[in-house]
């Protein structure tokens, strides 16, 4: 179960750094803007994207404007990393 949830991970993972660079993100950013993220959807866990992406514009994240599908496979990754605890 441990080798499934952790290419589970991975898999979304890869997933949105794909969506991230398609939508013009810089790949050498990409690890800091999750970083970032991460804290704004755990500081409000039901956040919407228009919301997300006020707060990490107010974090100086202009770059990308975080859609709804990035938005829920960031929160799929973020919930089976606690569920591999």
């Amino acid at each position: 179960m441990l080798v499934y949830n952790h290419c589970m991970i991975e898999g979304l993972r890869l997933l949105l750094i794909d969506r991230l660079r398609s939508l013009g993100m810089d790949p050498l950013l990409i690890p800091a803007y999750l970083k970032a993220l991460t804290r704004v959807i755990l500081s409000e866990p039901n956040i919407d994207p228009d919301r997300a992406n006020r707060k990490m514009h107010s974090l100086g994240w202009n770059e990308v404007a975080i859609d709804y599908h990035s938005l829920q496979i960031t929160i799929a990754c973020l919930e089976q990393e606690n569920s591999k605890v």
